[in-house]
C-alpha cells in the first residue's frame, strides 16, 4: 500500500503480572504508557493488556479457570515462536514444581515475568519480549526503544494456527524433555 503508513505491529499484547511491589507497578504503567504513544503515533495498531498471576499451570489440565487455560495456550504459542527463531524465554519465565496442600495436588508451573509483551502483525506472532537470543537479552524496554524508533522485528514470524494443531500445554510430559520446552538456557 503505497503512500499508506503500515504500523509495524498491528497488535501488541502486553501480560502484566498483579500483586507486585511499587517499583514495578511503576515500571508496569510506564510501560503502559509508552505502548499507547505508539498506538497514538500509528507504530502499533492496538492494544491489549491482561493481567496474571505470579505463575500458571504448564498444563491445560493442570488450570482451573478460563484465563489460565488462555494463558497456557499463549505462552504455548510463544515457546513455538521461541524454538523457531532459536531463542529461550528463560530466564524471565521459569519452570518449577508446586505441591499445593490445600487442594492435596502437585503439578508443573511457569513463573511468569512481571511483564511480557507479545508483538503480532497480520494474525502472525512477530516477536516475544523478554527473550535471550545467544548471549544476548532483549527486554521489553529494549523492543519497546525499537519500535519507537520505527524498527521492524528482524524475527521469522510464527504464522496463525488453529487452536486445534497449536500444542496446548507448555510442559510436555510424556516427553524427557520438559524442562527445555520453555525454559531452555544457553
Amino acid at each position: 500500500m503505497q503512500g499508506e503508513h503500515q504500523p509495524v505491529a498491528d497488535r501488541a499484547e502486553l501480560y502484566l503480572r498483579s500483586l507486585l511491589p511499587e517499583g514495578y507497578s511503576r515500571q508496569q504503567a510506564s510501560t503502559l504508557d509508552r505502548v499507547s504513544e505508539l498506538v497514538d503515533r500509528g507504530v502499533v495498531g492496538e492494544r491489549h493488556v491482561e493481567v496474571c498471576g505470579c505463575q500458571v499451570p504448564a498444563s491445560v489440565t493442570a488450570t482451573r479457570t478460563g484465563v489460565g487455560e488462555r494463558i497456557v495456550s499463549r505462552l504455548s504459542a510463544f515457546q513455538a515462536w521461541a524454538q523457531r527463531n532459536d531463542c529461550t524465554l528463560g530466564p524471565a519465565m521459569e519452570l518449577r514444581d508446586v505441591d499445593d496442600s490445600l487442594s492435596d495436588t502437585h503439578y508443573r508451573a511457569v513463573r511468569l515475568p512481571t511483564l511480557l509483551l507479545a508483538e503480532y502483525r497480520d494474525g502472525a506472532l512477530r516477536c516475544v519480549t523478554p527473550h535471550c537470543a545467544g548471549d544476548t537479552v532483549r527486554t521489553v524496554e529494549d523492543r519497546l526503544a525499537e519500535l519507537e524508533a520505527g524498527e521492524p522485528t528482524v524475527f521469522e514470524p510464527l504464522p496463525p494456527r488453529s487452536p486445534s494443531t497449536l500444542p496446548a500445554d507448555i510442559d510436555a510430559e510424556d516427553d524427557d524433555t520438559d524442562e527445555r520446552a520453555l525454559l531452555a538456557q544457553r
